[in-house]
């Protein structure tokens, strides 16, 4: 008995570019790339643009509609980050864009470029990859995307045509990617998000290694370092303190010594008055 043919996934966009997506590194800022959905259909298709790296990525928007016959763009930025990679790095995220097509009644309600509408609608369609395959591959359109990370003036790499299992999309590990609010340019980023999915592979030469490891101990010799200097700055701190106090202590009995020592500058000697009362004295005398 031979087995029942597998049906035929739907096209509905033309993306462009469309295999792979490049940005060019360092990422001490976001860097952006634009992608454009060609609806290639006569009716309003909606789209869903999904990653294995959503902590990497902000999509904007990662869902809506494309009007027949039209082109979208929407832009897809690579967050800025502190990490530094090899010149040989070869990024492992993936992009996922699923479309399909919906109701004139629902076109007419205006609910093609709703995202609550769109995000309810693919997850029952997502549900059916098990409980209706064919459905499911009848359905639904899908389009494929992975990345590279270039370095200024490199030649970009020219990618071969892969199948789903090429590319290691499976889709458990696929998820919604980051959107932007542009009404008040805040990024909804998901409380669980993954991790990041890139890899480095190794150094193609004994002399990269070695530049490598050498690298990697002087930052460790300078981290040590700013750390020693950081200690040694509280603990000179510390001494000064402790050496006022202990001078202030010190010093103050000899300063209470000379304080009673000292003659008060508002009390007239005795032999003063002595003399001025016997002089007045004598006067007194003299005149009477």
């Amino acid at each position: 008995m031979s087995s029942k043919p597998k049906p035929e996934a739907h096209k509905y966009l033309e993306l462009d570019p469309p295999k792979n997506l490049v940005f060019q590194r360092p990422f001490d800022t976001p860097k952006s790339q634009m992608l454009k959905l060609k609806n290639i259909t006569d009716t309003t298709i909606v789209f869903k643009v999904k990653t294995t790296a959503p902590n990497n990525y902000i999509v904007i928007p990662n869902c809506g509609e494309v009007k027949a016959n039209s082109v979208r763009e929407i832009e897809i930025r690579r967050n800025s980050t502190n990490e530094e990679f090899p010149p040989n790095f070869k990024c492992k995220d993936k992009f996922l864009v699923q479309s399909m097509m919906i109701s004139e009644e629902e076109i007419e309600q205006g609910k093609s470029d709703s995202k609550e509408f769109l995000m309810t609608k693919f997850q029952e369609i997502d549900k059916l990859k098990k409980t209706d395959p064919e459905e499911y591959t009848r359905i639904l359109g899908e389009d494929r995307l992975t990345c590279d990370y270039v370095l200024p003036n490199e030649a970009v790499p020219v990618h071969e045509a892969q199948s789903t299992e090429e590319l290691g999309m499976s889709r458990d590990s696929l998820i919604t990617t980051n959107n932007v609010d542009i009404s008040s340019n805040t990024a909804t980023i998901p409380a669980n998000v993954t991790s990041s999915t890139v890899a480095a592979t190794k150094p193609t030469s004994t002399h990269e290694a070695e530049e490598l490891a050498a690298a990697k101990e002087k930052i460790k010799e300078l981290k040590q370092a700013l750390k020693g200097f950081k200690q040694d700055q509280a603990i000179q701190e510390l001494t000064k303190g402790a050496t006022t106090a202990a001078r202030d202590v010190k010093a103050t009995p000899a300063q209470a010594q000379l304080k009673r020592a000292a003659p008060n500058k508002n009390v007239i000697p005795v032999e003063i008055v002595v003399l001025v009362a016997l002089l007045a004295f004598l006067i007194g005398a003299f005149c009477f």
